[in-house]
């Protein structure tokens, strides 16, 4: 098995295989890019160019014939909405919805794909997201002529939910002056930035509820080590604090020294977690 992460700046890759009942991690590859992806976001065929001569490095390190291949792609390379469904409305026209609502907020004259889940909760809803199909289409060309059977691609935070599929999960990741999450569950998406402030939380939703209640439904994961004053701020919360790589075992030393903690907890996630048929499947 195979976790390609594909960030602004890098791509990782890290190849498992099970052994005594866990993950056993056997090569890992990290390749810097030459250029920012976000700079090229104009530039179809140098986003196209830049991830292909990566890919290919990668392939010099770990061979992709025959491996099931799962794919993350940064958070913001994806533009959300979601929409309720009213009385007189039918989950067809709240797509459409959804649809023309992100065209309205990001103009993208590149080509794209859609995708989307329907909720049934106390509030019915549609939530849609729109990704460049350099992403969707070109990676899984790429990882099909080297071999490999794309199997999932989806959003780094949407990842964690593979660790609690049943009863959901938000991940906080750290900023500076407070946190952005991201929040998963069969009942509802939602994401945004939070701050503690005065002992009560504050939240600033870009997409789903503004409900304390609702974000904090769930298994609460933190994405990064919280200082002793961030952990106030989860006082009365159980939290689960990402650790790279828990619940997997390494073989030798193969994990490059410039490769941060935060790089490795998606990797984490899906090796140790539940993905597919859980988030939303770009492929």
């Amino acid at each position: 098995v195979i976790h390609l992460s594909i960030s602004d700046s890098h791509l990782l890759c890290a190849q498992w295989t099970q052994k005594g009942g866990r993950p056993l991690l056997t090569s890992f590859s990290y390749k810097t890019l030459p250029r920012s992806l976000r700079l090229l976001q104009k530039s179809e065929s140098e986003i196209i160019s830049v991830l292909n001569a990566g890919l290919h490095l990668i392939r010099e390190d770990i061979p992709f014939e025959g491996e099931k291949v799962y794919v993350t792609i940064p958070n913001e390379y994806c533009k959300s909405v979601i929409v309720p469904i009213e009385a007189d409305m039918t989950e067809n026209d709240g797509w459409e919805l959804s649809l023309w609502s992100i065209k309205q907020r990001w103009h993208f004259e590149n080509p794209c794909e859609y995708f989307g889940r329907s909720f049934e909760g106390k509030t019915k809803s549609v939530f849609a997201t729109r990704v460049s199909t350099i992403y969707t289409e070109i990676i899984k060309l790429a990882i099909q002529e080297l071999g490999g059977e794309p199997l999932w691609m989806g959003s780094e935070s949407s990842a964690f939910f593979a660790l609690n599929p049943d009863e959901g999960c938000t991940v906080f990741h750290l900023e500076k002056n407070g946190y952005r999450y991201f929040h998963f569950s069969k009942e509802s998406f939602h994401n945004g930035k939070a701050r503690y402030i005065n002992g009560k939380w504050k939240l600033n939703p870009i997409v789903g509820s503004t409900s304390n209640k609702e974000v904090f439904k769930g298994r609460l994961i933190v994405a990064g080590k919280l200082s002793n004053k961030r952990k106030a701020n989860f006082k009365g919360h159980r939290i689960k604090q990402m650790i790279a790589l828990e619940g997997i075992s390494v073989e030798g030393n193969i994990i490059p020294k410039k490769v941060k903690e935060e790089d490795l907890y998606t990797t984490t996630a899906i090796a140790t977690g539940t993905i597919e048929g859980v988030a939303l499947n770009f492929f």
